[in-house]
């Protein structure tokens, strides 16, 4: 035990998602003067390299991603690095974020190795559903019943983990740091809001690879009722996946099938659409920052925040008609400015330092 190195608190990440939502965390917390380690767990190396440096951040540990495939071997194998670490640095505090394999792992190592402090960023999403998505929803859930801190990114995340017996004190509504990641590029003047005839189409998730054909038909029908728009359809590297957007819409006019974008790139292309359809949690909370109206290529949302408040509409990804009506109402929808984005007001970050410190640090170590 003594020979452990002394720190205050470890931030753990496993993909791109955690590591632009947990980067304003890390600069708040240095700037208070918390002693913080990064760990990024390997579990998706794709393009983590160039999110990092789009900030300016080297993360102290870097693992490689298990070897096996499927679930079990990859938590096995994250959860055995994560604990190697914790036996050889005495943390305050373990910091995760969402909902990944790498945000079960690191809460479970953390609470075997007696950490004091486990916070979970970004707590309280819920799908009511533990098949959509899979297995996300469940780890969330997982996460919840060992965490010391929960932070919530709206009141309708706070009122899910009331309903779950969280403790009231236990829980703080901050805002979604994703917001306080897009204010630090369009401060530093990396990211140009711009007006354009783009509509930006994504489609990651596993549950929607057997409807990517669907999708596909829908940007085909789209494009021939509006063809002044441009479509960027960012495709998911599976191949199968890949090969059936290029079937469907390779000689499409005015659509690009495009590779995944490294974030600059993917925020870039966001600030200058006009539209966009996307199954992703990240980019409905970013867009109405840039004010931009989504399509939700979804049935369920754990973002129902900006479905109220008419910036998403849920469309489904199973009905070719579904998703193209969705799109022409958005379309012709009245614009709106995005100074009021309804996941955060860019201080989320600022909140959650506070009360990290307030539970373990800074202190000197």
């Amino acid at each position: 035990m003594s020979n452990r190195i002394v720190c205050n608190s470890l931030i753990v990440t496993g993909t791109r998602p955690e590591i632009i939502k947990m980067v304003p965390v890390y600069f708040a917390l240095k700037k208070t003067g918390n002693h913080v380690f990064w760990c990024h767990t390997g579990q998706h190396d794709s393009l983590a390299d160039q999110t990092f440096e789009a900030f300016g951040v080297i993360p102290d540990y870097v693992f490689q991603r298990p070897q096996g495939e499927g679930i079990s071997p990859l938590v096995s194998g994250l959860l055995t690095n994560i604990d190697s670490l914790l036996k050889t640095h005495l943390f305050q505090c373990v910091l995760v974020h969402g909902d990944t394999s790498s945000t079960l792992s690191a809460a479970l190592a953390a609470f075997y190795n007696k950490v004091p402090v486990i916070a979970h960023v970004e707590a309280g999403l819920r799908s009511g559903s533990l098949s959509h998505p899979f297995p996300e929803e469940s780890n969330r859930l997982l996460v919840a019943q060992i965490a010391d801190v929960h932070f919530a990114p709206t009141q309708g995340a706070c009122d899910a983990l009331l309903k779950e017996n969280i403790s009231k004190d236990k829980i703080h509504v901050t805002g979604n740091t994703a917001i306080d990641a897009q204010h630090l590029l369009v401060s530093s003047g990396k990211i140009v809001k711009r007006d354009s005839t783009k509509v930006l189409v994504t489609a990651h998730r596993r549950e929607n690879w057997q409807n990517i054909s669907i999708i596909s038909d829908a940007i085909k029908k789209l494009s021939a009722l509006r063809p002044e728009l441009e479509f960027v359809f960012v495709v998911h590297p599976n191949p199968d996946v890949r090969a059936k957007v290029e079937a469907c819409l390779a000689n499409t006019a005015k659509v690009t099938i495009s590779e995944p974008l490294d974030y600059l790139a993917l925020q870039q292309c966001l600030a200058e659409s006009i539209l966009v359809l996307t199954d992703s949690g990240g980019i409905q909370e970013e867009a109405p920052s840039y004010g931009k109206r989504v399509v939700v290529l979804r049935e369920t949302t754990e973002r129902p925040e900006a479905v109220a408040q008419g910036y998403s509409v849920l469309a489904g990804a199973s009905d070719v008609d579904r998703i193209v009506e969705s799109a022409l109402t958005m379309l012709n929808a009245e614009a709106f400015s995005g100074s009021n984005n309804p996941f955060g007001d860019g201080l989320a970050s600022e909140h959650i330092a506070a009360r990290i410190n307030a539970l373990c640090g800074p202190t000197d170590v």
